[in-house]
Parts: C-alpha cells; structure tokens; sequence
C-alpha cells in the first residue's frame, strides 16, 4: 500500500531564526502561499510534510 494526502493547507512557511529570536518567512523574494500536504504510509505508519510554492 502507498501513502496518500490526508489534508492539506494553503499556508505561509516560516522558518525560526534563533539568533534574532523571530519567526521569518522560508525561501527567497515577496512574501507567497505555498501548498503544505501531509502524507501517511499506512504500512510502515509514517507521516511526511511537503510544501510547494503556489505559483501565480
């Protein structure tokens, strides 16, 4: 059995900068939404995130 998409988001990614104490926005350039998906394995019950950037 294959994993599958068990939901999914449309969400701005932040990445925590510990030095600054701050959230800040992930990647390069203006600020967008990406795609965050959640897949489950159901035979090994593993769970893995992916996040797209949405292209406009």
């Amino acid at each position: 059995m294959s994993e599958s998409s068990i939901c999914q988001a449309r969400a701005t990614v932040m990445i925590y900068d510990d030095g600054n104490k701050m959230w800040l926005p992930a990647g390069t350039g203006s600020q967008t939404f990406s795609r965050v998906q959640i897949y489950h394995n159901p035979s090994t019950n593993a769970f893995r995130v992916v996040g797209r950037k949405i292209q406009d």
